[in-house]
This record gives structure tokens, C-alpha cells and sequence, in this order.
């Protein structure tokens, strides 16, 4: 099984899932949805999990299969562990407009969603360009701060919090030539990816506010102690995965 992958939390806990006797998954990572999307398609791939920038739509070949994972993922943001912003669990735009931002330029849709954010609230920051393993060293210096998955955890010099009014969004897909290899290794996806977002305070607390659009194959539910299992709710029925079609050309 050849796996490619933008970058997830959920790809440890998705190539354990998949790892069996006989079968040994192998990885390609690549910061381009649309390189991995080609990949797949010109069969160096067998899927790939990728992520598309609201406002940015990939190029999805046309003999791709897709299936939806979470049709808007929150993106929050990371700043640094002692910025006065972190004291709040909710960050507004404003309070980083004398912030330096950093974003990686070569993760397709990523610059302009970024952009798009910045402008619709009247901000201009100043904005260094890097990638986001760079990215998350400087913050935790107070140089930048950047957006991050929802999953990701804070440290001890870092603060992973939600922005106020979620304004940028990604959409989690999973692309494959045919129904039957989304269906071998969808579920084992699904569940990665969840036991990832429980793991983070912040995503785990937007869950609990009721935040998420499209629920896990097992609902989401708070739990005693603050934590959010993954159980089947009695008399409930599981959301179905959702295909989707790539866009037809016009003409």
C-alpha cells in the first residue's frame, strides 16, 4: 500500500492501523495536495490524504475517486507560550496585529487563505515565508506566529489556540482511483484522525462546544474528566462516509 500525505497528526496512528501481516504501507510526504493528487493518478501512489485551503480548490484529476473526511477543519494558531493572547482560550485577529506571521508558500492554497484571513479583518502584517517545522521553532522564540492544524498540542514554549469566529478552514480528503481502495483504508484513517484531535486540549474543547461539521464514524462525546471518547451514542446511527466527484471541465 503507498501512502502520500500533506502533513497530519493522524499519520502515525493511520500507518499502524494499516500495518498487518503482509502488508507494510509505505509514505510519501509532500507539501503539494496537487503533486500527491498526480501522483495518485499516474499510479505511484495508491492514495492520498491531503488537505484543501478553503477559497483555493485543488486540481482533482478527473478519474479520481474522493471522499470527505471533515468538510471544514478549523485552522487555529500558534504563538508564543508567554505572548499576552495566550492567557485567553479564544484569539482574535487583533490581538496578533503587531505580530509577525510566517507561512510556508509552497503548501498549495496556504499564502492566499492566510492572506485572504489577514485582509478581510484590515490587517497587514508583516509575514516571513518558511516552512512550518522553522515556523513553530521561531514562535516558541517569540519571532512569528503562524497558523496550525487543530491538532497540534501545545508546549511548554508554545500556545496552540482557536481563533475567534474560525476564519480559515481546510477541507480533509482522501483520494483514490477506485471506491473499493478508499474503502480498505478509510476507516483506519478516520479513527487516526480522531484519536489524534482528542489528544489536543484545544480541538478537544472546540468539539465539545459543538463546533464540528462533519461527525466521526463513532460520534464525539464529552466524557467525566474533560475528555472526549469516540462512542457509538445509544439509538444513534453513524454518519455515512461522503464521496464526492471531482469537478467536471467545462465544454
Amino acid at each position: 500500500m503507498r501512502v502520500g500525505s500533506t502533513a497530519s497528526r493522524a499519520l502515525a496512528g493511520w500507518l499502524r492501523r494499516l500495518r498487518r501481516p503482509g502488508l507494510e504501507p509505505t509514505l510519501q510526504m509532500d507539501v503539494s495536495a496537487n503533486a500527491l493528487l498526480r501522483r495518485v493518478t499516474d499510479g505511484q501512489l495508491d492514495v492520498a490524504f491531503v488537505h484543501e485551503v478553503e477559497g483555493c480548490a485543488l486540481h482533482i484529476p478527473e478519474d479520481l475517486r474522493l471522499r470527505v473526511l471533515v468538510e471544514r477543519e478549523p485552522q487555529f494558531v500558534m504563538l508564543p507560550a508567554d505572548h499576552p493572547a495566550a492567557a485567553r482560550p479564544v484569539v482574535r485577529l487583533a490581538d496578533l496585529a503587531d505580530d509577525r506571521w510566517m507561512v510556508d508558500p509552497t503548501v498549495d492554497g496556504e499564502w492566499d487563505g492566510v492572506h485572504r484571513m489577514l485582509r478581510a479583518v484590515g490587517l497587514n502584517p508583516r509575514v516571513l515565508h518558511g516552512d512550518y517545522h522553522t515556523a513553530a521553532s521561531l514562535v516558541a522564540t517569540g519571532e512569528v506566529v503562524t497558523v496550525c492544524q487543530p491538532s497540534s498540542q501545545s508546549r511548554p514554549d508554545t500556545a496552540v489556540r482557536r481563533l475567534y469566529g474560525d476564519p480559515l478552514g481546510v477541507r480533509l480528503l482522501l483520494a483514490a482511483r477506485t471506491r473499493a481502495e478508499l474503502d480498505a483504508v478509510f476507516p483506519a484513517l478516520e479513527d487516526a484522525y480522531w484519536e489524534a484531535a482528542r489528544q489536543s486540549t484545544a480541538y478537544r474543547e472546540w468539539l465539545e462546544g459543538g463546533g464540528i461539521r462533519t461527525l466521526p464514524r463513532c460520534p464525539v462525546a464529552a466524557t467525566g474528566g474533560g475528555r472526549v471518547s469516540c462512542g457509538r451514542a445509544e439509538g444513534s446511527r453513524s454518519r455515512r462516509p461522503r464521496d464526492v466527484a471531482p469537478p467536471r471541465p467545462i465544454g
